[in-house]
């Protein structure tokens, strides 16, 4: 039986699985339940059981995000994903991305499409993209208030409420945490509104609209050395306490968002949305004081009909987005500015147009192509000009075609292939450097399996992708700045990879009738190298482990008792720099969350991480060569913790 849209304008889970069902690479939908009785804080909270996406924290919400080795070199502000919010693109203009103001108590579930996958989206880069979807009135047609307190003096109180009324319906969340972080100079403090409101013009016409509201403030305690994290994994960065490294945004997104089902079946959806940002963000080396205004619109048209006597479906669709940063750089006196030392009016403009073709050639092989082109605009205008004219102005365009097979080769088993192009054109934090950068490019081949034997479930994928001009470290070849680096293009890499998603059953009706024991494992293998590169050969690019893994059992009683323990493996240390000369440790984390629904209306939580007490890396940052010395490139990650939290729901 096919799920109904409660919403024209917003999907339910089991929507979304269905949806993601039909496409013929790698892809997953996490529901908020999954990862709701815990602490659920940080975008690994919400993602860490979904192979292939590797995400850890570097100090509280701030985190490192990757899918198939994208974004490697890039240790803050991410790039190479395509982020949204009900369909809505979050990144800025110039593809860069934050993703603190997303708050995952706030959703309904998460869509991950990875690589070419996302095209859907008018996503042609090698990480893909992510979906965060929030609940509509239909959705959640109740209220929530959430009380969470733990460890480091962390506190959070959650109001949610969703209802319809009439032809209305609204949800809204509002949620405030505080926290002093498990190390020195790590406090928090964040404030996050989530709101929608849709308007069902009639059955076939809806209008909704979001407000997303962000008031981020956190103190950044800066990386250690491997010796400082071993014996005191608690401690600040010297420098990064010393200057007041802070990392505080206020960020507001409006957008409108309109569907409508013509009366022969045609889907269109069209929305507009503009973003508001002010980041002030004090460094060792200066204060980043930058406003970002956005502009953009979006829209798609979904068809079925047939072709040569086939069913055949059709996307179209474009995204169009205009931004414009007035980028300051101040000295500072522990965050108070001081004099100014760079100025950049940064303008950037996106054009993605997008279509997809999928031909039933029998009821159970589809036959995908899919074509994207994109083209980007990048200028500076220096209004700083007692160091020299650094003004550019750079364009770059490209097609990325795409040909899948979707084979359901059972009712409960699929087989896919794809092979994709992926173009990532520089954000401004790469435009800058000299010489000007060309756009990331890949060519990626995937094959997969997904399907379910009884009650147990698979998704398995492995893919190659051969990169020119990847987004890497580089020391620049200037000898008035030495061991000044930056990221620049690498001629040839290579990604590569396997994933692996398993959970089923191990027992029922063990210790009482009704009860029942399920086990779950993710895996992910990655391995990313410079391919006969003339300074490194086949090195690998540091960043992230080869092998990740993630497993749990969950024992569910029938009085509304679970209990679940987990595992958090990586088996082998990665290098943190591209000579390979100084690697982090391997690392075994164990954890255990426990919660009980006394009813429909209350239920509570306890979540205990790293019961051992490891002392660990949870990420590190990339330098050029180590020389087998110790650098400051280790975020440390959180010792034995503890969080318990209650919910009440009417």
């Amino acid at each position: 039986m096919q799920a109904q849209r409660e919403a024209l304008s917003a999907a339910s889970v089991r929507v979304a699985e269905e949806k993601l069902n039909q496409t013929p690479g790698g892809t997953a939908v996490v529901a908020a339940e999954s990862y709701e009785t815990g602490k659920a804080v940080t975008i690994k909270d919400m993602l860490d059981f979904t192979p292939g996406v590797f995400a850890q924290s570097r100090v509280n919400e701030e985190s490192r995000l990757s899918i198939r080795g994208s974004g490697l070199s890039r240790t803050f502000h991410m790039r190479g994903i395509r982020l949204l919010q009900d369909g809505i693109p979050i990144n800025l203009a110039d593809g860069g991305s934050d993703f603190q103001d997303i708050d995952p108590l706030a959703l309904q579930h998460v869509e991950v499409y990875k690589g070419a996958n996302a095209l859907q989206y008018g996503a042609a880069s090698l990480g893909g993209a992510i979906n965060f979807v929030t609940p509509t009135g239909y959705t959640t047609p109740n209220s929530v208030i959430r009380l969470d307190a733990g460890s480091d003096e962390f506190a959070r109180a959650q109001f949610k409420t969703g209802d319809v009324v009439g032809n209305w319906d609204y949800f809204a969340s509002l949620s405030q945490l505080r926290s002093d972080g498990f190390r020195q100079f790590s406090g928090q403090k964040n404030t996050r509104l989530n709101a929608n409101a849709g308007l069902k013009i009639s059955p076939q016409l809806e209008t909704r609209f979001y407000v997303i509201h962000g008031d981020m403030n956190q103190e950044l305690p800066g990386n250690l050395t491997k010796a400082q994290l071993q014996n005191d994994r608690t401690q600040a960065n010297a420098v990064s306490a010393a200057r007041n490294s802070q990392r505080d945004f206020l960020i507001t997104r409006i957008a409108n968002k309109t569907t409508w089902i013509s009366p022969n079946g045609v889907e269109y959806n069209a929305g507009v949305y503009t973003v508001n940002k002010n980041l002030y963000h004090p460094l060792s080396f200066g204060l980043i004081d930058q406003q970002t205004r956005d502009l953009g619109t979006f829209g798609s048209r979904i068809a079925q009909g047939e072709l040569f006597g086939m069913q055949h479906n059709t996307t179209l669709g474009y995204n169009l987005v205009w931004g414009t940063t007035e980028a300051r750089i101040f000295d500072h006196n522990q965050g108070i500015r001081t004099a100014l030392n760079s100025y950049e009016d940064q303008h950037a403009d996106n054009i993605e147009l997008y279509g997809e073709s999928r031909l039933h050639l029998t009821p159970r092989i589809q036959f995908i192509t899919g074509l994207q082109w994109t083209h980007a605009g990048r200028e500076t205008e220096d209004q700083f000009l007692s160091n020299g004219d650094s003004s550019y102005d750079r364009t770059y365009a490209q097609f990325s075609p795409k040909v899948g097979v979707l084979w359901q080769v059972k009712d409960n088993t699929q087989v896919y292939s794809n092979l994709s192009r992926a173009f990532e054109p520089p954000t401004f934090s790469e435009t800058g450097a000299a010489p000007a950068l060309k756009a990331q490019e890949s060519v990626t081949f995937e094959v997969g399996t997904r399907g379910n034997v009884d009650a147990v479930r698979w998704d398995v994928s492995a893919f190659y992708s051969q990169l020119s001009n990847e987004f890497v470290t580089f020391l620049l070849p200037n000898p008035a700045f030495p061991g000044q680096s930056a990221i620049l293009n690498a001629e040839n890499t290579e990604h590569q990879g396997l994933e692996v998603g398993l959970a089923g059953p191990l027992a029922s009706n063990a210790m009482a009738q009704g009860d029942k024991l399920d086990w779950t494992l993710a895996y992910t293998l990655g391995r990313f190298r410079f391919d006969n590169d003339p300074v490194y050969g086949n090195a690998a690019i540091p960043g992230i482990p080869e092998e990740y893994v993630r497993a749990k059992l969950d024992y569910v009683h029938p009085s509304g008792w679970t209990v679940s323990p987990n595992l958090e493996y990586v088996p082998e240390g990665y290098f943190i720099d591209l000579s390979n000369t100084f690697a982090s440790d391997p690392y075994t984390l164990l954890g255990l969350n426990v919660s009980f629904k006394a009813s429909d209306t209350l239920r509570f939580f306890v979540d205990a991480r790293n019961l051992t007490d490891k002392t660990y890396a949870a990420t590190t940052g990339v330098i050029i060569n180590a020389a087998g010395a110790d650098t400051a490139q280790f975020a440390p990650g959180e010792g034995r913790s503890i969080y318990a939290g209650v919910e009440v729901k009417w």
